[in-house]
């Protein structure tokens, strides 16, 4: 089911990510999304974005995300959160990261919430 609220499209990331679902996970993308990364470099539009959660799904991680505030008009959201991702690293130890993440979500003519805008580890210091 679509995600029908911008909560409900993170739990639906969340998940098929947990899945490794990739072709899922992207679906939640809008075609021109642009994600943010943590040294201010962009990754822009879907092709980029499936390659970057194709090494993510790659590497085994496991992600949870807990919203911690919506802000929302009727079809834009800024979401405030914090983002942990876990698994094994290659040489087999554990490993755990969490950030506070910012992301915009706009709602598509379809009434269905996608990602535009996804800065995983928050605004870089640039």
């Amino acid at each position: 089911m679509p995600p029908s609220s911008p909560e409900a499209l993170a739990a639906a990331f969340g998940a098929a990510i947990d899945a490794r679902d990739v072709p899922a996970a992207l679906a939640l993308w809008t075609e021109d999304a642009a994600i943010v990364q943590a040294d201010g470099q962009v990754l822009r539009g879907k092709e980029a974005i499936g390659a970057a959660l194709r090494v993510l799904v790659g590497s085994g991680a496991d992600v949870e995300i807990d919203v911690a505030k919506v802000f929302a008009t009727a079809d834009v959201a800024i979401v405030l959160g914090t983002l942990t991702m876990s698994g094994t690293g290659a040489d087999g130890s554990p490993y755990s990261a969490r950030s506070q993440s910012l992301v915009v979500y706009s709602k598509g003519t379809d009434g269905c919430w996608r990602v535009a805008i996804d800065a995983p580890w928050g605004l870089p210091n640039v």
